[in-house]
């Protein structure tokens, strides 16, 4: 079946674009959800123009900061009223999520409205949900239609603008992991979309020298590039054209944070300095010569399934049994499959190199984040070295595809050192 895709705008009087849209849709009645902070950016201005039209709205406003977790998610699942209402998601991609995933369950269409340009996920269908203080992905669907309003996304915080760069910034590593997945591990691969998502990482990329003397064509650009990327996202069926290796590092980041009832840290913050570190290990990567591979192919050796097991349990306790339905394939991996992939990684050595040859240095994207006001040092985010080790360790278990962590694994790559 076609995938349907939504009805994009991003530009001026974006809500003025939207009640066209609903009277064009013959949507009739609408709950929005919001948080404080973003009713009073964008929300107000939305459930007026919704009244001035004669619909029925129910306004749902979130307390605080609101984070995609159970106890959010059932603050907007419990309001539902007789009426079968369409979603308006009225906030960035913490609120899309919620509203992405409460739609889908409630079985009607949603609308996205983002106050600002700060992760690429606003067209796809999964929304990452934390659950059980898991970091998880869960499919539900993608939005009928995303507003857009410059004015809006122009005066959003810095650090969220510095987010959705760093989102960006991460396809430099995904784009490199995917098609290493393709060729090694038989992951489903589209180059079509590969290409699609560079092009909208490009775009973003030339935002940065003009970013302080052209900023609302930055702004416009970058989401822009955001929303492509969820479309491509859309079109895969999962979110391989835009996350890798970067993306498992934030992830075990998120949910360290949340066990240990720290601080959240903005998602594309995350995935941002976690590039710095993939891109170091594609620079280690680079150096190794197709015959020092063959020679680490050779004394590799394939960890057992009962250790795998004892070690996601030490490390992920009340998650664990989540995690390990994650990794059942990888737990069920025979000895002359983990030899067949060995021996997929040497045959394909070369293009292997290609695709690294694609990543810049890790000092590049540094630059780049330096010049977004992106954080550049887990120091800025909350984070401390015991975390990016443990991250660097343990992420490659949070999800099932194959990322430049499981290949340093086989090929005894050393933990990037002096990276920040």
């Amino acid at each position: 079946m076609p995938v349907k895709l939504p009805e994009v705008y991003i530009g001026k009087n974006a809500v003025s674009e939207l009640e066209k849209f609903i009277t064009k849709q013959q949507y009739t009645a609408f709950t929005l959800v919001t948080d404080e902070n973003e009713y009073e950016a964008l929300g107000r201005e939305v459930e007026t123009a919704i009244r001035k039209i004669d619909r029925s709205l129910r306004t749902i406003v979130l307390p605080g900061n609101a984070t995609p977790d159970e106890t959010y998610l059932i603050q907007v699942l419990l309001e539902p009223d007789e009426r079968r209402r369409v979603y308006l998601g009225v906030g960035s991609g913490t609120l899309t999520d919620i509203v992405r995933f409460c739609s889908h369950r409630a079985g009607m269409p949603f609308i996205s409205l983002p106050t600002a340009a700060s992760v690429d996920g606003f067209a796809s269908t999964g929304c990452a949900l934390t659950i059980q203080k898991y970091k998880q992905t869960i499919m539900a669907a993608a939005p009928v239609g995303i507003f857009a309003d410059l004015d809006t996304l122009t005066h959003a915080p810095r650090p969220l603008i510095a987010s959705g760069f760093g989102d960006m910034f991460g396809k430099y590593t995904a784009l490199a992991d995917w098609p290493i997945s393709y060729h090694i591990a038989g992951e489903a691969f589209s180059q079509e979309l590969a290409d699609r998502s560079r092009r909208a990482l490009q775009t973003c990329v030339d935002q940065v020298p003009v970013l302080h003397d052209q900023w609302e064509t930055a702004m416009h650009k970058l989401m822009e590039g955001l929303v492509e990327e969820g479309i491509c996202m859309l079109l895969q069926g999962n979110s391989r054209p835009a996350s890798g290796a970067e993306h498992v590092i934030s992830h075990y980041w998120e949910m360290k944070l949340a066990r240990e009832d720290r601080p959240p840290v903005f998602h594309g913050a995350k995935v941002g300095l976690a590039a710095i570190l993939v891109a170091r290990y594609y620079e280690l990567l680079r150096q190794i010569s197709r015959e020092e591979a063959l020679e680490r192919l050779q004394a590799a050796r394939m960890p057992s399934a009962e250790d795998e097991v004892a070690r996601i349990r030490s490390v992920f306790g009340p998650a664990a049994e989540l995690i390990l339905a994650v990794q059942q394939k990888a737990l069920q991996q025979t000895p002359e499959q983990f030899a067949r992939m060995c021996r997929k990684i040497g045959d394909s050595w070369e293009l292997i190199q290609q695709f690294a040859a694609t990543v810049p240095a890790s000092a590049e994207i540094k630059d780049l984040l330096v010049k977004v006001g992106g954080a550049t040092h887990p120091s800025q985010l909350g984070l401390t070295d015991t975390d990016v080790h443990e991250a660097l360790e343990y992420g490659l278990y949070l999800r099932k595809y194959f990322t430049i962590l499981n290949l340093g694994r086989i090929l005894s790559i050393p933990k990037p050192e002096g990276v920040f």
